[in-house]
């Protein structure tokens, strides 16, 4: 017996915009929706809030530097954590 398979390719392209004015946001659905392209907005209304322990951390971390317990990090270091947090 012969089996067949069909493949489907599901591979699809994310992109990821932030839009700074509000006020552009109609004028790119438009061009979204004349391509066809399916689009989610995501209204960035959320805050991010640092817990009690992060807190803690951080300062904890500035009084090392200022001891001279620790040196000072590589800035894309600290780049990848923050994206990291927010992501």
């Amino acid at each position: 017996m012969i089996k067949r398979y069909n493949l489907v390719n599901l591979c699809m392209t994310k992109l990821t915009v932030t839009i700074p004015d509000n006020n552009d946001v109609p004028f790119l659905q438009e061009i979204l929706d004349r391509f066809g392209l399916s689009y989610k907005i995501e209204p960035d209304d959320k805050e991010y809030t640092f817990s009690s322990a992060q807190i803690k951390d951080l300062v904890k971390t500035r009084q090392d530097y200022i001891d001279g317990k620790t040196t000072a990090r590589d800035w894309k270091d600290v780049e990848e954590d923050l994206n990291r947090a927010f992501d």
